[in-house]
C-alpha cells in the first residue's frame, strides 16, 4: 500500500481534546494552546475508508489539524460557547497541477479586478479576502492560502495566518508581497456566499455528492456565486 493512501487520524479526537482542555482552563484556549495540544496529540496513519468509518461511528468529523484554530472557533460557536473569538481565516493547500488545476489558475488571473472590487467595498471588514500562491520548498512546491492585508495595482501584501507543518521555518504573521502573476487563486467566503475559490470548485468537481457536500460543510460554504 502507498504511504498517500493514509491520512492522520486524532485518537481520542482532536475536538474532543480540546473540550476537556478548555473545560479544564474555565476559559477560552488561546491560540497558542490550541496549536500546542494539535502538535502533541497521538496521531495514527488509516486508510480513508477506514477513517471515514471512525468519523460515522463517532457522530462526527474532527477538526482539521491544517485548519485547527478556525474549526476549533467554528466547533465552540456550535456548543453555544462564550466568549465568541474570531476564527480568522481558512487554508488549504494543494500540489494537483492537472488540467482542471490549470484552468482554475487562469479563472483566478482573468478574475483579479472583480476580486479587487469586492476588497475595496470591504470597508466594514465583514470578510477576510485571501490569496493563494505557491511557496518553493527545497523537495517540494506547495499552494498556500494567505491572508490579504493590503492591495494595490500591482499584487497584494499578505500574511500567514496559520502555520502548515511543511513552512514550519516561517511564522503565524509574517507577510509577503505577492505580485499578480503569482496568485494562482483568490477567495472571499461572505456569509456562506463564496466568491473565487476556482481551485476549490476544480477539486470539488472531482467529488461524488456526498464528498461535495462534506466539503461544503466543512468549508462554511452555502453557495457558490
Amino acid at each position: 500500500m502507498s504511504e498517500e493512501q493514509l491520512i492522520p487520524v486524532f485518537i481520542p479526537a482532536l475536538i474532543a481534546l480540546l473540550v476537556h482542555a478548555e473545560d479544564s482552563k474555565g476559559e477560552p484556549l488561546t491560540h497558542a494552546e490550541v496549536l500546542n495540544i494539535r502538535d502533541y496529540a497521538n496521531v495514527m496513519m488509516m486508510e480513508k475508508p477506514h477513517a471515514d468509518a471512525l468519523d460515522e461511528s463517532r457522530g462526527y468529523d474532527d477538526i482539521d489539524p491544517e485548519n485547527c484554530w478556525y474549526d476549533w472557533q467554528m466547533c465552540r460557536r456550535k456548543m453555544g460557547r462564550q466568549p465568541e473569538l474570531d476564527p480568522g481565516a481558512r487554508i488549504s493547500m494543494s500540489k494537483t497541477d492537472d488540467e482542471g488545476m490549470q484552468q482554475a489558475f487562469a479563472q483566478a488571473q482573468l478574475s483579479l479586478p472583480q476580486f479587487r472590487q469586492l476588497i475595496y467595498s470591504n470597508t466594514a471588514r465583514e470578510y477576510h479576502p485571501l490569496v493563494k500562491t505557491k511557496f518553493t520548498l527545497a523537495d517540494d512546491n506547495i499552494f498556500v492560502w494567505l491572508l490579504v492585508v493590503e492591495s494595490n495595482i500591482e499584487g497584494f501584501l499578505a500574511e500567514l495566518f496559520e502555520l502548515p507543518p511543511a513552512l514550519a521555518g516561517y511564522e503565524i504573521g509574517d507577510t509577503f508581497k505577492i505580485t499578480n502573476g503569482a496568485v494562482v487563486d483568490w477567495m472571499i467566503n461572505h456569509n456562506g456566499k463564496l466568491h473565487g475559490g476556482y481551485t476549490i470548485r476544480a477539486h470539488r468537481a472531482t467529488l461524488d455528492a456526498l464528498e461535495q457536500e462534506k466539503l461544503d460543510r466543512h468549508l462554511g460554504v452555502s453557495r457558490y456565486l
